[in-house]
């Protein structure tokens, strides 16, 4: 992903679901680098920003915690968030 891309998605699930996002975490590869993502409904801490990756895995890795909220939804915003990126 890139940042704008990732949040724009991120944003958009808050906006629409907020109440039923319980909690949101993880580590996205934004162009290569890791980013720590957290939050709870709308409320969004600041991105982290790490100086290296913490293991050889290198992917984006989310867990989402929500009421009412399909697993299948969440992947299908992010996935067309990706492919709307090129």
């Amino acid at each position: 992903f890139t940042w704008p891309v990732f949040a724009g998605a991120l944003e958009l699930l808050a906006a629409l679901r907020g109440p039923d996002l319980l909690r949101m975490k993880g580590i996205v590869n934004v162009g290569g680098a890791p980013v720590v993502v957290q939050g709870v409904q709308h409320i969004f801490s600041d991105p982290v920003h790490l100086d290296r990756w913490p293991s050889d895995d290198h992917g984006t890795r989310l867990v989402f915690i929500t009421r009412r909220i399909e697993r299948a939804a969440v992947a299908a915003l992010f996935a067309a968030a990706a492919a709307l990126e090129g």
